[in-house]
This record gives C-alpha cells, structure tokens and sequence, in this order.
C-alpha cells in the first residue's frame, strides 16, 4: 500500500505540473538521475524492501504470528517492508531487517504440534508407563475445554530412545496454533500425578562403577593378610582406650 501511494502520488505531481505548462523533461531526467544515486547509497535498504516484498507475497508469516529467525523468537509485533519487530518472552523487541531472513520458522501456521519426549527409569513397567502416557493425553483429549484446542487423537508412538539415564517415550498432539506451550503444560501436570499414583518413577543421574579386580588396601612391605590384621588390632584398640576413657562412647563407637 506505502509504495503504491507513493508511485501514485509522484505519478500525480508529474502530470499536474505538465497539465499546467510546466515542462517535466529535465525534472523526469534529474529524478533518474536521484534514483540513481539512491540505489547505490541504499542498496541494503533496497534488499530489505524486496526481501519484504516476497515475504508478504509468500505469506511465510504475518503480524500475530510466533516465528523464530536465527535463533531468536517471539510474537510478531510489527512487520513492513523494511524490517521484522518481535516480541520475546522477556518482553524484549527485537528488529530484524527484512534481508537478514534467511530462514524463518513459524510457530502458529495453520496448525501446531506438542511434541513430548517423556523419560522414565529403567526399573519401570514399560507397558504401564507407556498406557498411562496415552491415557492422559486421551483424557485431555475427550474433554470439552480441551477439544476445542486438541485438534486430533494424541499419537503415542512408544519408546523413542535407550539412553544412559532411562527410556524416552514419545507422544504427539496436534493442536491450534499458539496452544502448543498451553496444552503441553497441563499434560505434564496430569502425567506427574498419573505417574506418582502408580509408581513410575522419573530417572535421576546415575552411575555405576566395575572394578576387575577386588579393591585391597595395602601397606607397603606387608602383605594383604597381614594389613588385615593390623588394621584390626589397631582398631581394637582404639576401642579400648575410647571405653577406658568414657564409658559413653562405648555406645559411640558402636
């Protein structure tokens, strides 16, 4: 709309000034000569403007739309030919001119999806867990505030990954766009409930250790049985001279 007005409007000057007798031949050539200039002076700004252009033409994404652009995301909050203002979850505005989008993903097109990779341990039962997993997301599913949000069936598609830590179980939910982050967060609230009412328990970092050979403590110039047995009569010992002492700390040291 801002470069039609402007095209019509110099259109329209130039044909008043000829209608009244002035000759626009030196102005046509001297506004040739400016735009000229211009292009050479601003090519980065001619970049952006083209770049707009195909971005309004393509539809890749519009004012209200959630989009990530190298790294950085958030609402769109403003959009014309030069440049992209976004909104990100801190509250900052970020300006991005139109021909640094190079590739641009959009969160809120047409549909969205929660995808969900839900990690268990390994002492677990992998049935149960994985019926539990559906289940809640059937249940959201059924009920009518969530319908109206869930768009279709949940997809469980069962264990994703072996991992050192537990097993990823993953689950897919088709929703309307921008519910993706609303849905996922009642999920997850509901799975932990079901979970800790059956018993599943979420894996914690773990590691364990194998020695080929039994762990001894030796002292030099002696041998294990014999270390053994000094270590022994030394806290025999210690015992003794702790009870001689302070009866109390015969109960200490057991």
């Amino acid at each position: 709309k801002g470069a039609a007005a402007t095209t019509l409007v110099l259109l329209g000057s130039l044909a008043g000034l000829a209608s009244v007798g002035v000759n626009i031949g030196p102005l046509v050539a001297s506004l040739g000569f400016i735009g000229l200039g211009i292009s050479l002076a601003a090519q980065d700004l001619i970049k952006d403007v083209i770049n707009g252009l195909l971005i309004l033409i393509e539809d890749q994404f519009a004012e209200g739309d959630v989009i990530v652009v190298d790294g950085r995301g958030g609402l769109v909050e403003h959009m014309d030919l030069r440049l992209t203002q976004l909104r990100n979850t801190e509250g900052s505005l970020i300006s991005i001119p139109n021909s640094a989008i190079r590739v641009v993903e959009n969160l809120s097109n047409g549909w969205s999806r929660v995808d969900l990779g839900i990690m268990i341990a390994y002492e677990n039962d992998l049935e149960q867990a994985i019926r539990i997993t559906e289940q809640v997301a059937l249940q959201m599913y059924r009920e009518p505030s969530w319908r109206e949000k869930i768009l279709e069936p949940p997809e469980m598609h069962g264990v994703d990954d072996l991992g050192e830590r537990g097993i990823t179980l993953r689950i897919w939910i088709k929703v309307q766009p921008l519910q993706q982050w609303r849905v996922a967060r009642e999920y997850r609230r509901r799975l932990k409930h079901a979970f800790d009412q059956a018993g599943i328990q979420i894996p914690f970092p773990q590691q364990t250790l194998w020695f080929h050979s039994p762990l001894e403590m030796r002292i030099q110039g002696l041998s294990p049985e014999e270390t053994h047995r000094l270590l022994h009569l030394m806290e025999s010992r210690l015992e003794a001279r702790l009870r001689e002492r302070d009866p109390v700390a015969n109960d200490l040291t057991n």
